[in-house]
């Protein structure tokens, strides 16, 4: 394949780019590739095919990015848009090293990794909020039962009642504990799919880490 064919078969991939990165990430390894004297066979043997080579590149771009965002956050960003936006970011970047790693089979069982550690983190997280959210309807119904009963008979009224509001009110503290389980598991899963697109994305290190 020529090179100029291949390169521009990698800027097709690259459309999550802006123009001008675009360009730049093309000028480094247009010239990476005349300085090593790489065409053809070699050029695909060191790069891997197009679309490979795009992958590795827009996965290092999202974990650089996301890495300045991180080192360039305020301390005190604690907003629900700035948490939205920090969902949005981690989600997408699941997606764009999911993607790579599909363009080559040597990944594939890396990205069923990933999967499989998706759905155990949305596993628990569905039981966290479904078990609080049960606890919460049960005590409601607790108080409820016992304002229902307090004519006829006081004691047991208040007694069922009364068990309602502690349940109720043990939610001030368990919401924001299962809040923090979610987190957890959530980072977890988050430090494992970047440790995977680093790997990823590094293959061939001395060429990927462009400018």
């Amino acid at each position: 394949m020529e090179n100029s064919i291949y390169f521009t078969q990698v800027k097709t991939y690259l459309q999550q780019l802006n123009v001008d990165e675009q360009e730049d990430v093309i000028r480094f390894y247009q010239e990476y590739a005349a300085d090593a004297r790489l065409s053809g066979e070699r050029l695909m043997s060191e790069l891997g095919t197009p679309k490979q080579l795009a992958r590795r590149i827009l996965v290092d771009y999202s974990l650089r990015l996301e890495e300045d965002d991180i080192h360039n956050k305020p301390a005190h960003e604690n907003t629900r848009q700035e948490r939205q936006n920090w969902i949005k970011q981690e989600i997408n970047l699941i997606s764009i090293v999911l993607e790579g790693l599909l363009t080559s089979i040597v990944w594939v069982p890396a990205m069923l990794l990933i999967l499989v550690c998706l759905f155990a983190t949305v596993g628990v997280a569905a039981i966290v909020i479904v078990a609080l959210i049960y606890y919460l309807l049960t005590g409601l119904f607790q108080i409820i039962g016992g304002i229902a009963v307090l004519p006829s008979n006081w004691a047991t009224g208040l007694y069922q009642g009364g068990i309602g509001l502690i349940i109720v009110g043990l939610q001030f503290v368990a919401w924001p504990i299962g809040v923090t389980i979610i987190r957890t598991v959530f980072r977890a899963l988050m430090r494992f799919v970047k440790y995977i697109g680093r790997r990823f994305s590094h293959k061939g290190k001395e060429v990927t880490h462009h400018a």
